[in-house]
């Protein structure tokens, strides 16, 4: 009864199982396991070996191949679900003091392994060291391993070829079987951004090993700037930057302080001018204009006009001139912000095209602007001598010359150099006034009228001789390109370029990425010998993206 109860049982837990679809058993195949993968001994020994499989099964193993200083049993055997013991003694004796290394191989039903032998005569003092180290970005410290690979211990004096490098220790021992370790630190203060080199001086027993270290080392020099740059303006006559935010700030930098005063706006800013002696300055905003005292910090005075402000001058006269950005056939605003209560009134002359840019002449006469908008893209000029800005006439070519929309103003008020590149004189003889003088050529540009890479900042400095520029890509997607250009300003000629800092992110695994730094405003100080651009992370999602970064002259 018991046995036609026990099958009864085991035939209905058959039909359960065949039908549960889910259940499913997955074979594995059997893999060979030895207890170790290395065995050492020191002089005559005997060391154990333990052969198995898993999942455990039953198999035959057989050791194809030692060397001749140790004996092996026995050479074949089986494991039958369980482990199987290999003797493996050593024939050292009476050999020649030394090292003797080999490799025993064993095959089996289950694969096949192999196991390192090294079997020391008398003392043998090895160790290995890494041949270089190298240092990423993202690293501030690395671990030098001396590891012990003889049967002796054995000390050790370490020093480094220079400054770039200090060691958590200068010397120290090894013990037997054992590991030493040094931390190699970077002296931070001592580098650069950039590429370094350096070497690591080993010394046991009286033998020294040299280890090469390279070190790509990123130093941070831009100073964050904790909100979007929307406009900015440089005096020379005081060598001070002076830029507005959109966290609704005119912020008054001194680069020989390094320190930033902030003037609160009571409107969003979306353009900024500084009047030629460096003392004052209009705000543009959105149907209003802040006139402020550069000198006490303070807002003067708050002005109503007619338009939101795409540009704005402010001239000695102590009129204020607004482009606006709309309207398209529109005319310039203009406001005396000294008048206790202004009136606004309107340029005389032929209307402009919204989106019009302009600059202050140096002399403080007239402003030159550059239509947006129209095509062939032209050059204007303004008479603010009178307060109220008076049309004058345009550029003597209608398409012979692009602008493209945005202009500067040499130093000394000869030359007008465009977004296109084009330059042009400046007289205030008509005749000779805005006559093509020349072109800015890229790398990339050809001789051709057209080219998609155009001027987006430009500064002259008159001192040094020199233009300094920031270029980018006309197109839907722009991006403007991270260097500063560095050319001629008597001929044009393109002198060098420097690759502006760009932007690390750090994760939280030691690492981090790179990302380029995408310039949009660029100024130099009264000697020519200090560049400050005014940079954006592009692409890093980082929260605070815009940075002023400072490249000092040669």
């Amino acid at each position: 009864m018991k046995i036609r109860n026990l099958g009864s049982v085991a035939a209905i837990v058959v039909l359960i199982m065949a039908g549960c679809e889910k259940e499913k058993k997955v074979w594995m195949e059997p893999e060979l396991i030895l207890s170790a993968d290395t065995l050492v001994f020191n002089g005559v020994e005997t060391k154990s070996l333990f052969v198995s499989s898993k999942p455990a099964s039953e198999g035959e193993f057989q050791v194809v191949s030692y060397p001749d200083w140790v004996v092996v049993y026995p050479e074949a055997g089986t494991f039958n679900n369980d482990v199987e013991e290999i003797a493996v003694a050593s024939l050292l004796e009476g050999r020649a003091p030394g090292l003797y290394t080999g490799t025993m191989e064993i095959m089996s039903t289950s694969g096949s392994e192999s196991v390192y032998l090294k079997g020391f005569v008398g003392e043998n003092l090895l160790y290995t060291v890494p041949e270089t180290l190298h240092f990423t970005a993202f690293d501030h410290s690395q671990t030098l391993e001396i590891v012990n690979g003889g049967n002796v211990g054995f000390s050790f004096e370490a020093a480094v070829s220079n400054d770039k490098l200090s060691l958590s220790h200068e010397s120290g021992s090894v013990g037997l079987y054992e590991k030493g370790s040094i931390t190699v630190l970077l002296n931070q203060d001592k580098l650069s951004s950039g590429t370094h080199q350096s070497e690591i001086y080993l010394t046991v027993n009286e033998k020294v090993d040299t280890i090469a270290v390279s070190i790509d080392f990123f130093k941070e020099e831009k100073m964050m700037v904790p909100s979007v740059v929307v406009d900015a303006e440089y005096s020379k006559s005081t060598d001070k930057l002076v830029y507005v935010t959109s966290d609704l700030k005119l912020n008054i930098y001194d680069p020989l302080t390094r320190e930033t005063d902030h003037i609160n706006l009571a409107f969003i800013p979306t353009c900024v001018a500084v009047s030629l002696d460096g003392t004052k300055a209009v705000v543009g905003h959105d149907a209003q204009v802040s006139y402020v005292n550069l000198h006490t910090g303070e807002v003067i005075s708050t002005h109503n006009v007619s338009c939101k402000a795409i540009d704005i001058v402010l001239a000695s006269n102590g009129w204020t001139y607004v482009f606006p950005e709309q309207d398209q056939h529109t005319t310039v605003r203009c406001i005396n912000v000294e008048d206790a209560q202004p009136v606004e009134s309107h340029h005389t002359g032929y209307s402009i095209y919204a989106g019009t840019k302009a600059k202050l002449h140096p002399s403080g006469k007239f402003m030159y602007a550059a239509d947006n908008g129209l095509s062939p893209s032209d050059l204007e000029k303004f008479d603010i001598q009178n307060g109220t800005a008076a049309y004058l006439y345009d550029s003597p070519y209608h398409g012979d010359y692009d602008v493209r929309g945005n202009l500067w103003m040499s130093q000394d008020g000869n030359r007008i150099f465009t977004r296109s590149g084009n330059v042009f004189k400046a007289s205030e003889i008509q005749e000779y006034d805005m006559l093509y003088n020349g072109k800015i050529r890229f790398a990339e540009d050809d001789n051709s009228y057209y080219s998609s890479t155009q001027v987006v900042g430009l500064d002259h400095s008159e001192a040094q001789n020199n233009l300094y520029i920031i270029a980018g890509n006309q197109g839907w997607e722009s991006v403007n390109q991270p260097f500063l250009y560095v050319y001629n300003s008597y001929n044009l000629t393109f002198r060098y370029q420097i690759a502006l800092e760009q932007y690390v992110v750090f994760d939280n695994s030691g690492g981090g990425a790179f990302y380029a730094a995408e310039p949009h405003f660029v100024f130099s100080n009264a000697s020519g010998k200090e560049v400050y651009v005014f940079t954006r992370a592009l692409g890093s999602g980082l929260l605070n993206e815009w940075a002023l970064q400072t490249i000092l002259i040669e």
